[in-house]
């Protein structure tokens, strides 16, 4: 997919919103996971694809909803081949995934998937938004990346 993520950072539909500006932090609001479409996961890996060719560094903050269910097994494969692909890339230091999963059952499911299929890129699952932003915060601290006042008024609108 051709997106500019240089001068459009942000992506909106009632399934899933995709917003870049306060990069490194990326956030996937993934509204309606279930509904979500295929050109829809293409941005998604656009994005950071976008951060991973640029070298730039990325914490993506995935907020999941309860109730909203899961992707569709076809793309949790798009998602899983993607990575499989970069595998070598998303091994950096300042590239991780922190993962709203507000549902302890889905939670319980990852922790086993990843015990047998580590993900490649450094990934944090929190039940709720206040964790992830805490994670975020962590990840950034790590990464050695400034937290500017823009960031934190993005993660505190999280946190409140």
């Amino acid at each position: 997919m051709d997106w500019d993520w240089g001068s459009r950072p942000t992506y909106e539909s009632n399934r899933v919103g995709v917003d870049g500006t306060m990069s490194p932090v990326v956030l996937y609001d993934m509204k309606q996971p279930r509904l979500v479409e295929d050109h829809e996961i293409e941005l998604i890996l656009d994005l950071a694809d976008f951060h991973l060719e640029s070298g730039l560094p990325f914490v993506a903050l995935v907020r999941n909803q309860r109730g909203t269910g899961v992707i569709a097994a076809r793309h949790r494969q798009t998602l899983a081949e993607w990575l499989f692909s970069r595998r070598d890339a998303l091994r950096r230091n300042d590239l991780s995934v922190v993962v709203v999963v507000p549902e302890p059952i889905y939670r319980a499911v990852l922790r086993v998937v990843y015990r047998f299929r580590k993900p490649p890129i450094r990934t944090i699952t929190t039940p709720d938004l206040s964790g992830a932003v805490e994670a975020v915060r962590a990840e950034l601290q790590r990464m050695r990346q400034p937290i500017g006042p823009e960031i934190e008024a993005f993660l505190e609108s999280f946190a409140a």
